[in-house]
């Protein structure tokens, strides 16, 4: 075998593997809507040459059932901040950007300490190296945790939202809290939540999560609505 294309081999190989293990961990199986791309290109010599958007797409498929649907970079709170910049820059070379207030800000520091540690595995020497995996500094790590903290899913004990035994606040209780810690109802308008419940709902047929009813759906958002920031 040709030694120069040991890297390569290895690099998908040690690609696959990752992905294999984090995606059936989970979820026992890929993806139903997984489709295997092409990731090697031939040169004119003959040697293998890594495809990287290629890979980086399929890296992005095999996600999909595991993370909600990204959002826009523009779509960021802040956007033209550094903040926004590096997580836009970082945080979206494997998966699909997240939003930040997916997870709490006590949450963030821990996940995001995971993710360094990934990307510096795949930004590292030898074949991984190919994959062109960028891992960010001390310093933009510093960055990148403040933004998420700033810009975090603000959270509300089960015991402490409004109206603690109502039909509405039990829905939204044991609805919105599959996914993440249960957002404060006064963090939005009432204009503001039908809008958001929309976005949640899709994210949770993404995710396989169960779904609501419509008649579920109306009541959390009456609730949200009904409990939600005056100004």
């Amino acid at each position: 075998m040709d030694t120069n294309r040991l890297p390569f081999i290895a690099a998908v190989l040690i690609t696959l593997g990752m992905a294999g293990i984090l995606v059936t961990g989970r979820l026992g199986t890929y993806p139903s809507s997984f489709r295997m791309p092409p990731m090697m290109d031939i040169r004119p010599d003959g040697r293998m040459m890594m495809n990287q958007q290629q890979m980086r797409g399929m890296m992005q498929d095999m996600m999909a059932g595991l993370l909600p649907p990204g959002i826009r970079p523009e779509d960021l709170p802040d956007p033209r901040s550094e903040g926004a910049g590096l997580v836009a820059r970082y945080c979206s070379q494997c998966h699909h950007l997240p939003s930040p207030q997916m997870r709490s800000a006590e949450e963030w520091p821990v996940i995001a300490d995971r993710m360094f540690h990934r990307m510096e595995m795949m930004a590292g020497r030898g074949g991984m190296r190919m994959m062109n995996i960028e891992s960010p500094s001390p310093e933009e790590r510093t960055s990148i945790v403040a933004y998420l903290k700033a810009h975090a899913l603000k959270p509300v004990a089960p015991e402490a939202i409004p109206s603690p035994r109502s039909r509405g606040a039990s829905l939204f209780r044991n609805v919105c809290s599959q996914c993440h810690p249960l957002p404060d109802p006064g963090l939005h308008t009432a204009d503001e939540w039908p809008g958001i419940v929309d976005r949640m709902q899709a994210h949770m047929g993404a995710m396989g999560k169960r779904a609501v009813t419509d008649q579920e759906k109306r009541e959390i958002v009456d609730y949200l609505r009904d409990n939600a920031s005056r100004s």
